[in-house]
C-alpha cells in the first residue's frame, strides 16, 4: 500500500470519529397557533412540551368528566387566577379570570371540586401579611365568589377529602389543617403529618423546600405528590416526590421511585422540573402536569409540561421514561379545543380582553367592570 493511500485511509477514519460531522437528530419544532405562538399539538398524534408556553407556574389541574381545567400562579396581576380548559390535556383555551379583588401577590393555587361546587384555594401576601384564601363557584365558568380569608399561614394549600367526608388542606412543610364542612373556614391548628423524602446531601439544590402538596385517592391508597429542592435555584433543584398511605391521617410511606421527576443535569432541555399534579387522561393514561424553566430561556419563567407516568404492579406510579424534550404520543380519545389566545387587541369589543391584567390591581374597580363575565 502506498504512503498516499495510507494517509487517505487514516484521514477518513479520523474524520468519521468526529461527532460534529456525524448526522445529528433534527431539533424538534413546535406547531404554531394564534399569532404564530408555540403550540404543543404537532398534528400527527404527538405533542412537544410545553403544553402551555410562557410563564405559567404552579399548575393545578382538575378533571371534571370529559373536561379538564387548570389554573396557575398569577402573582401581582389582576384580574388573576385565569382558568383554562382542555379536553385532551394538550390543547388549552383560557376561559377567563376568577379573582378580581386584590388580596396581594397570589401563587400556588389548588383547584378542587367537592359536592358539586368548585373551589380555588390559594396563598397571598400583601405587605407583611400572609394568609390563605378561597373562592368558590357553583359553575366552573363562574361567577366566582369574593375571596374568603382563611386566616392561616404557610403556602401551597392542597384540598383533600377523607373517607368520612371531612375536608382538609395539606400545606407546605408537611402540615395539614382541617376545614369546616363548607370549606370556607378552618377548624383548629395546622398539624405536621409528613416529613418529606430525604434526597442525597450532595445533590445541588436550592434547599429542602417541601411544598406544593397534592393529595388524591387511587385504589387502596391516598397518594401525596409534593415538590422539593427549591423552584428557582440551580437547574437541578426542583423535583417531584411521592408518598402514599392507606389512611388520610398517615403514616406516609415514601415512594421507592423518588424522585419521580427531576432534572439531573444543566445540559437538559428543561430545568427545575417540579410542582406536579397527577391526572388521568381521556384514554386512562395517567400523567403528571408540572412546571419547568427552558434551558436558554430562563427569562420566560416556568412553563407547563405534561409527562406520562405508569402504575407499577405494587401500586406506585413512576415516570414512563419519555424524553420531555422530544415529541410524545398524545393521550387518545379527547378532542382538541382551540389553543391559546391572541396577545394583541384591536379594542373592537365592548370590554377589555382576557389578555389584559394590571400590576397589583391598579384601578382594579374599572378593570372588574370592563372584564367581568
Amino acid at each position: 500500500m502506498s504512503q498516499f493511500v495510507r494517509l487517505v485511509l487514516t484521514g477518513a477514519v479520523l474524520l468519521s470519529s468526529l461527532p460534529l460531522l456525524r448526522p445529528q437528530p433534527a431539533e424538534p419544532r413546535w406547531a404554531h397557533g394564534i399569532e404564530g405562538q408555540r403550540k404543543a399539538d404537532l398534528g400527527d398524534g404527538t405533542y412537544l412540551n410545553p403544553i402551555v408556553a410562557g410563564d405559567h407556574p404552579d399548575p393545578s389541574i382538575l378533571r371534571d368528566g370529559p373536561d379538564y381545567y387548570m389554573v396557575f400562579s398569577s402573582f401581582d396581576a389582576y384580574p388573576g387566577l385565569v382558568l383554562w380548559h382542555s379536553r385532551d390535556l394538550v390543547n388549552w383555551q383560557p376561559i377567563g379570570p376568577t379573582l378580581f379583588r386584590n388580596v396581594g401577590s397570589v401563587w400556588a393555587p389548588d383547584l378542587a371540586k367537592h359536592a358539586g361546587r368548585y373551589y380555588i384555594y390559594f396563598p397571598a401576601r400583601i405587605g407583611n401579611r400572609h394568609s390563605n384564601y378561597v373562592i368558590w363557584a357553583d359553575s366552573i365558568r363562574g361567577p366566582w365568589s369574593e375571596p374568603v380569608d382563611l386566616n392561616i399561614g404557610r403556602i401551597d394549600p392542597g384540598h383533600a377529602v377523607g373517607p368520612d367526608g371531612r375536608r382538609y388542606l395539606f400545606m407546605s412543610g408537611g402540615y395539614r389543617v382541617e376545614l369546616a364542612p363548607d370549606g370556607l373556614s378552618v377548624k383548629g391548628e395546622a398539624v405536621k403529618v409528613y416529613d418529606g423524602w430525604k434526597f442525597p446531601e450532595d445533590w445541588i439544590v436550592g434547599g429542602f423546600a417541601l411544598e406544593g402538596p397534592k393529595v388524591m385517592r387511587h385504589g387502596d391508597y391516598y397518594y401525596m405528590i409534593v415538590a422539593e429542592g427549591g423552584t428557582a435555584g440551580p437547574p437541578t433543584s426542583h423535583m417531584v416526590v411521592a408518598a402514599r398511605s392507606r389512611s388520610i391521617d398517615g403514616p406516609w410511606e415514601n415512594s421507592p421511585y423518588n424522585p419521580v421527576v427531576h432534572t439531573r443535569s444543566a445540559a437538559e432541555k428543561w430545568w427545575s422540573r417540579g410542582h406536579g399534579t397527577l391526572v388521568e387522561g381521556p384514554d386512562a393514561q395517567w400523567c403528571l402536569v408540572y412546571h419547568a424553566y427552558e434551558n436558554g430561556f430562563y427569562n420566560l419563567g416556568r412553563q407547563t409540561l405534561l409527562e406520562p407516568v405508569e402504575w407499577t404492579p405494587d401500586g406506585w406510579f413512576r415516570s414512563r421514561g419519555d424524553d420531555v424534550a422530544r415529541p410524545i404520543r398524545k393521550p387518545a380519545g379527547g378532542e382538541a379545543v382551540p389553543h391559546g389566545y391572541a396577545h394583541s387587541d384591536d379594542f373592537s369589543a365592548d370590554r377589555i380582553g382576557l389578555q389584559w391584567s394590571f400590576f397589583n390591581g391598579q384601578d382594579d374597580d374599572r378593570a372588574i367592570e370592563l372584564q367581568s363575565y
